[in-house]
């Protein structure tokens, strides 16, 4: 073998080392992160990805659903709206029309329900309110109310999660857009574990069909069902075993932050009929790490029987996972990067509505 050769040998032997331990501290790691107290029941027959499209554009949001429209927003341009078909082979854009020459563009995020639409922002704050018959918003919010994760009850109600004057901790509450809108805080259903603030962070949607608020906790393995009224109908719990926030809240800068990674359980979720679908991260019992690493896993309760129904994958695209979701009758749409996926479910679905 000639000297070349060997330093040739020899690099493509260290190179190929240094790969090998890599993926052995990668794999180790998720290994690590391994609950073997749980394992997930995936079905047979898994949901069918059947289509795709490529919205050339990652920020995209998915602003609301009718019965054959998926409504994207754009943080960025918060005064249009991207409409697709739910088969995603029709596209088209709405300008909204505000009755404000300008508005500061800081968190602006689009709840579509139809007939009715809001252009909100609860850090500024504003609240436009219009039909969507003409995509015209008016503002609505006289005196300010300073809230986050919004969701849309009724034409004149909001269901919000904000920062209480009285406790300095974060509360599930409603607004009502009455003449002056008012605003009512719960301090009894989102529960402290360590700082009031980051432990109980999570998820808030609205069940249209239940009429019902769900609040998924992100570093806990629970869930809280309450009525539009702020009353709490029940607790779920997901089927991992992280009960307690794990975090470090520390004081930067005269600012409470956290000072180290914080171990997440549930990422995002969404719900629709009597189901409840969770992204989760934790890595159950004999599941395959490779597909763990290019997939999603979605966890699915029913929320009228208080219990885990079954799990799926979402697979990634390139290196982009998925993002956020919604569900809207046996169909799941995701976005995964700047792609919005469809996956449909099985015969289960096919009656909600």
């Amino acid at each position: 073998m000639t000297q070349k050769k060997l330093y040739i040998f020899l690099l493509v032997s260290t190179i190929s080392s240094i790969g090998f331990i890599t993926l052995l501290f990668i794999l180790t790691q998720k290994e690590l992160q391994r609950d073997y107290s749980f394992k997930r029941e995936f079905l047979y027959k898994f949901p069918k990805k059947i289509n795709e499209l490529n919205l050339e554009y990652k920020a995209f949001y998915i602003a609301g659903t009718d019965n054959d429209k998926i409504y994207l927003g754009n943080p960025k341009s918060p005064s249009f709206i991207t409409v697709l078909d739910t088969a995603l082979k029709k596209r088209s854009t709405i300008r909204l029309s505000i009755d404000k020459d300008s508005i500061l563009l800081r968190s602006p995020q689009l709840r579509i329900t139809p007939p009715f639409f809001f252009l909100i922002d609860g850090t500024v704050p504003y609240i436009f309110r219009g039909s969507t018959k003409d995509w015209k918003g008016y503002s609505i919010l006289e005196t300010p109310l300073y809230f986050n994760n919004v969701q849309v009850i009724d034409s004149i109600t909001l269901a919000i999660k904000a920062l209480s004057s009285k406790t300095n901790e974060y509360a599930l509450g409603t607004i009502h857009l009455s003449a002056p809108p008012t605003m009512t805080l719960s301090h009894k259903l989102l529960q402290k574990q360590v700082d009031g603030v980051f432990c109980v962070d999570g998820t808030l949607q609205f069940n249209k069909q239940l009429q019902q608020l769900i609040y998924t906790y992100r570093y806990r393995n629970q869930y809280i069902v309450a009525t539009k009224n702020l009353k709490l109908h029940q607790l779920g719990k997901t089927i991992d075993t992280i009960s307690q926030a794990q975090l470090k809240v520390g004081i930067i800068k005269n600012e409470q932050k956290l000072v180290a990674p914080a171990l997440m359980v549930n990422k995002y979720s969404a719900t629709f009929g009597n189901y409840l679908f969770v992204n989760s991260k934790r890595l159950g019992r004999k599941e395959s790490i490779p597909l763990w690493e290019k997939s999603s896993v979605i966890d699915v309760y029913d929320i009228s029987k208080n219990q885990y129904e079954f799990s799926f994958y979402v697979e990634d695209i390139g290196k982009s996972k998925l993002k956020t979701f919604c569900v809207l009758h046996n169909k799941f749409f995701g976005l995964i990067g700047n792609h919005i996926v469809i996956y449909k479910l099985d015969n289960r679905f096919k009656t909600l509505k």
